[in-house]
């Protein structure tokens, strides 16, 4: 019997190669599951919002975000942000995103759950996740988007606040008047306060919603006080006599945050509008409506392919509901 030599290693793998079928090549995420109520306006930005199956946001908490994408109606409405790998299994999850601080992240993945914590407390924290998730949705739109958006917020952070010799005014963001609650540093709002020309008035507080009483406000005695679209009503401050102790109060200078799909103050990727926002007012020229209400209207149709009318774009400056 004549000998044949053993087949090489090359050629070994070349011929299993074809006899084996190919393997189905795995396919972007189709199937998203957000619990980061932040993180919505995020995916919106990146054109995914036909792939969010499930959220922790809803109409009630922000209702611009499902008056102005309507598909997010259809999608179901969880009531917490700590994700349950069964529900997520029930849901069929391709990839569930979810808030760093509940720490869910590794029960999901041992279930076999795609799971992505996500969480930021400063601009560049902001880029990094708009561009991770851009990759993670392995989208050419989505790609393009993500670095359209940080181009544009670069631009936005390199300019120099106008402050025409003046020291930065001391700053105070309220996130509820009753219970009264701040936000300190180490946070977002520490971040847009400083680059929009400002200093945070709420010292030696760190993190979001800490507790404060007015006495302690009244010792830091701000220059500006911006109150978050849901804070409460600002109108009785005026009259209150502990907090007409407070100079932003005396001067006038007390301001309601815009929302729009998400707060711009806080975790998405309207904080580029809330930069140019804060500019005018923590400059002392106060806030150029026209002009903040035709940037509105750019940058919905710029990155989240939304046109507004005038009115809506109003009612957003305002921090007034969908009419």
């Amino acid at each position: 019997m004549r000998y044949k030599a053993p087949l090489s290693g090359f050629l070994l793998t070349g011929l299993l190669s074809a006899l084996t079928p190919p393997m189905a090549r795995a396919t972007p995420p189709q199937r998203i599951v957000e619990g980061w109520y932040a993180h919505n306006a995020t995916l919106i930005l990146l054109g995914a919002t036909d792939r969010i199956v499930a959220t922790v946001d809803s109409p009630k908490r922000v209702p611009w975000m499902f008056r102005l994408v309507p598909r997010l109606n259809d999608a179901t409405l969880l009531d917490v942000p700590m994700m349950n790998a069964e529900e997520m299994l029930r849901l069929k999850a391709d990839l569930v995103f979810v808030m760093q601080s509940t720490h869910s992240a590794t029960a999901l993945r041992a279930a076999g759950v795609k799971a992505v914590e996500e969480g930021f407390s400063t601009f560049q924290g902001l880029m990094d996740c708009v561009t991770s998730t851009a990759a993670l949705l392995e989208d050419p739109l989505a790609q393009a988007r993500a670095q359209d958006y940080v181009g544009a917020l670069k631009i936005e952070l390199a300019k120099s606040p106008s402050l025409e010799g003046r020291a930065p005014p001391r700053v105070l963001h309220i996130q509820s008047l009753t219970p009264l609650k701040v936000d300190g540093d180490g946070t977002i709002i520490d971040e847009w306060i400083r680059a929009a020309g400002g200093r945070m008035a709420a010292q030696n507080v760190h993190g979001n919603m800490q507790p404060v009483t007015i006495e302690q406000v009244i010792a830091w005695n701000p220059d500006i006080i911006i109150v978050g679209a849901h804070a409460g009503d600002i109108a009785p401050l005026k009259n209150d006599p502990l907090w007409r102790q407070v100079a932003a109060v005396q001067a006038g200078h007390v301001y309601r945050n815009p929302e729009g799909v998400f707060a711009w103050d806080r975790y998405g990727p309207e904080l580029l509008l809330q930069l140019q926002w804060a500019r005018g007012i923590i400059s002392g020229k106060g806030v150029d409506r026209p002009a903040m209400m035709a940037r509105i209207r750019a940058f919905y149709a710029r990155f989240y392919d939304i046109r507004l009318s005038e009115e809506d774009a109003g009612r957003i400056l305002d921090a007034q509901p969908p009419g």
